[in-house]
Formats: structure tokens, sequence, C-alpha cells
């Protein structure tokens, strides 16, 4: 039966950004990633963190979940534990936060009328014109590898030949995949990435998999387009990190399903 609970959604968004050792720790990710919804916690702890260590955290978070008094958009108690016993162990680290959404299993892409919707199922020779109108954010193998599909589904934003927005699929599993959306600068506020990534979310879908949504806890401009898509909360997800692993996700290759 699919998950409905917000913490077994969110069990399953973690599972899909972070690979894990056959132990079940965090393969060359954080330090420690907690997710809280309302209705439970997670712990997920890195493969650098001492056995000793995990063993204390776990235990900690255990008994800050048999309390029930979670809420997400909150640093949850034990998270100041956490950050200690890995400072101690481990040396200075680094906390971010932000919320994770799940996109609903039903509704239209609300399409932008100044603005012409390119999308990986579309017929091949729709996409040709893609091909040379990379905006800069990707290297010209990373542009070909995403219109191609090697990276899996997308949806593309285009006026005049010009890319405005694209979301597409920067990490999967064979259960779920992550929206990754860019919007060009001059684009910004007029809808187009709640547009690219509604189609894109409906791409997913027909996969078999769940597609979900997060950002950070400051980006108040990605927390309205989830706001702009109703999409349903399902909890904040809370890392503390070396310095130098901030947003390190799994790399895989896309398998259609």
């Amino acid at each position: 039966m699919p998950a409905t609970r917000s913490v077994d959604l969110l069990a399953t968004e973690m599972d899909v950004l972070w690979d894990r050792d056959a132990g079940g720790r965090l393969r060359q990710a954080h330090y420690v990633v907690l997710g809280v919804a309302d209705d439970g916690q997670l712990l997920a702890v890195g493969e650098d963190v001492p056995d000793d260590v995990a063993d204390v955290l776990e235990t900690a978070v255990e008994r800050d979940r048999g309390r029930g008094d979670a809420e997400p958009g909150r640093p949850p108690e034990v998270l100041a534990y956490c950050r200690q016993r890995i400072i101690e162990a481990l040396g200075p680290v680094v906390t971010s936060a932000g919320p994770s959404y799940l996109f609903p299993g039903t509704g239209t892409p609300n399409d932008a009328a100044t603005v012409r919707i390119v999308r990986s199922d579309d017929e091949a020779e729709t996409h040709d014109g893609l091909r040379a109108a990379n905006p800069d954010t990707w290297t010209d193998e990373e542009w070909a590898d995403l219109v191609t599909g090697r990276l899996g589904p997308w949806a593309i934003a285009v006026r005049d030949s010009r890319v405005l927005a694209v979301a597409h699929t920067p990490v999967a599993d064979a259960r779920g995949a992550e929206a990754g959306v860019w919007t060009h600068p001059d684009a910004r506020g007029r809808g187009l990435a709640a547009t690219v990534t509604s189609h894109w979310a409906a791409l997913i879908r027909r996969t078999g998999r769940l597609p979900f949504y997060s950002t950070s806890a400051d980006n108040l401009s990605s927390q309205r387009v989830a706001a702009r898509l109703a999409l349903r909360p399902i909890g904040w997800v809370w890392k503390l990190s070396a310095p130098d692993r901030l947003g390190v996700h799994a790399h895989r290759t896309w398998h259609p399903g």
C-alpha cells in the first residue's frame, strides 16, 4: 500500500535524496539528517560519524520521538544535542533546514499564456530547437543529457526560442523523484516555476514514482511556488553537515521504470 503518513513520505524522499551503505549510513553526504513530520521523526547518520556517537544520537532521537510534540518548522530539541556531539567528534558543522512537499496525485498543469511548454514526452522533433538554447546554467554536455532525457523527465517554458524556466529530475530512485527548478532572472515572479514543475510532476507520476519538492528555510520564492501549486507539506529536513558538503545528493542513472 502506498505511503500516506507524512513521516513515511518523508522517509521515501530521504531515500531518494541520499544513498546509504549496507548498514544504513548516509554515503558521501551529511553527518546527520533529521526528518521532522507532524506524525513522527526520522534520523539518518552519515558514514563519517563514529559508531559510538551514532548510537548515542539514535538513542537521543528515539527518546525525543516518544514525546510526540514534533513541530516540523521548529528545530527539535534533540537537534542541539546532536550538533554538540558531532562538533565534539568531528569539528565544525553547518546547520541547514527546509520544508518538503509532495505533489498531489491529481491536478491539471496551469500553463502561462505567454510561453510554450515543451516536455520530455513530446515528439523528438519538438526538442530540436532546445539543443542550442542552453541558458548557460548547465554545461553543454549536461544540457544535451537533459534535453535527450538521459537525466529523467523535464518540462521547459520557452518564448521566442529562449528558455525561461526548467523543471527537471536531479535525483530519483525506483519510488520517487525530486524536482529541480530553474527560472531565468528576467522571468521570475510570473508563475513559470509553478507551471513547469506541475508538468514535471505529471510526468513523474506516469512512471509510478512519487514527485517531491523541497527547498531551504530562507527561500521564500520556492515556498510560494509550493503554495501556488497547493503541494502537500510533509515535514522539514534538518541537516548537520561538514562545511564542504552542503547540498550533496545522490547521483544515479535515470531508469524509466
